[in-house]
């Protein structure tokens, strides 16, 4: 040990000496309190209020946008804060129909997708792949469904007044599953036409309406305002609606990826909650006319369709305002789509659909009133 300097050791023997000659003292009582002046401003401060806990971070759900109007309960939630209210961040990624989003829904790369049916949905699932429709977006209702239009020469010559009038003709659809593809098969089966006696055209619908206008094509399905476009124009005519081959069949569908069928499924409760309070302000203001130009400017603002007065115009396609699906419809749908080869493994539709997510966001909304 190294030795302590003799400084340090003089001053420690002169502190000895001092403790040793103080006096015991026991420690001093605290004083009595006392009570302020009679009105002094000071009083003793209330005890601290424990911090109040941050609200937990949003969940962040990632959702498809085809930037379509079978998305306004979407966009509505979005800026009425719907789903901030349910504790969601809502954010949209870009994707033209359902069939590209199939892939990184089954990956959690997207948690929502929408759009027509199509078979990549129903093999997913039958691989078993935990990707589930929960609600039907937009439905072929009677005089709220989309057209089948055909050229105006071919109607004005009444070439195309009955089913058989189909012989021949070259008919554009958007894919070659698809909702509408399953109408006009059924409208050449009501005409007993063979299906090698049409020749099947698959066109986007700016493509299909050029093809209408230098007649590339006969007739096919178009969406809005594609359809109310053609038609203003001369160049077609409504031939169909689609509601009188596939009536109150499913044009559009949600579906969820597993994180939100299996992994967080309050989530995918609060989101549909959100949703559904969306499309009944859709139905509302298309229905009842509450709040139809506020509706109008959020479907400006957040889909292809830029001219109000169209909206005055056009066929305003039905949003079923409780996410309802007509089941037989469905089975028809995945019943026509094994026929085609399209499905070879067709999944029962327990395994499709899952109401457990419109249940509960009708138990928290209440019934719709039409």
């Amino acid at each position: 040990m190294a030795a302590i300097p003799a400084r340090y050791g003089l001053l420690t023997t002169l502190m000895a000496a001092l403790l040793a000659c103080a006096p015991t003292s026991r420690p001093a009582a605290p004083a009595a309190p006392t009570s302020p002046p009679a009105g002094s401003a000071s009083a003793p401060a209330p005890p601290a209020a424990p911090a109040a806990s941050a609200p937990p971070a949003p969940i962040t759900v990632k959702v498809a946008d085809s930037l379509s109007g079978t998305l306004a309960g979407l966009y509505v939630g979005k800026e009425k804060g719907y789903f901030a209210e349910q504790g969601l961040e809502v954010e949209t990624v870009r994707f033209p129909s359902l069939e590209p989003q199939i892939a990184p829904l089954g990956t959690n790369e997207i948690d929502v997708g929408q759009g027509g049916f199509v078979p990549g949905l129903f093999n997913a699932i039958a691989r078993g792949i935990p990707l589930r429709m929960v609600a039907t977006a937009a439905v072929h209702a009677p005089g709220r469904s989309q057209l089948i239009v055909a050229r105006r020469d071919l109607l004005d010559s009444g070439q195309l007044q009955g089913y058989a009038g189909l012989r021949g003709k070259t008919i554009s659809r958007p894919a070659s599953f698809s909702i509408a593809t399953l109408a006009i098969d059924k409208a050449l089966k009501a005409g007993g036409v063979r299906d090698d006696e049409v020749e099947w055209v698959t066109l986007g619908f700016p493509d299909a309406v050029a093809a209408l206008g230098n007649k590339g094509i006969d007739l096919g399905y178009l969406s809005e305002p594609f359809a109310t476009s053609v038609i203003e124009q001369g160049i077609a005519g409504k031939w169909r609606e689609m509601s009188e081959l596939v009536p109150n069949h499913p044009a559009s569908i949600w579906v969820y990826a597993p994180r939100l069928t299996q992994e967080q499924p309050d989530a995918g409760r609060r989101f549909m909650t959100a949703l559904l309070r969306g499309v009944r302000e859709y139905e509302d203001a298309f229905t009842k006319n509450i709040g139809r130009a506020e509706m109008v400017a959020t479907l400006i603002r957040n889909t292809g369709i830029k001219d109000p007065a169209l909206y005055d115009r056009m066929t305003i396609v039905r949003l079923p305002p409780s996410g309802e699906t007509n089941v037989q419809a469905l089975q028809e749908d995945l019943d026509w789509l094994v026929e085609k080869g399209a499905v070879t493994q067709p999944p029962p539709l327990s395994e499709v659909l899952d109401t457990r997510f419109t249940d509960y966001a009708v138990q928290q909304l209440g019934p719709y009133r039409e």
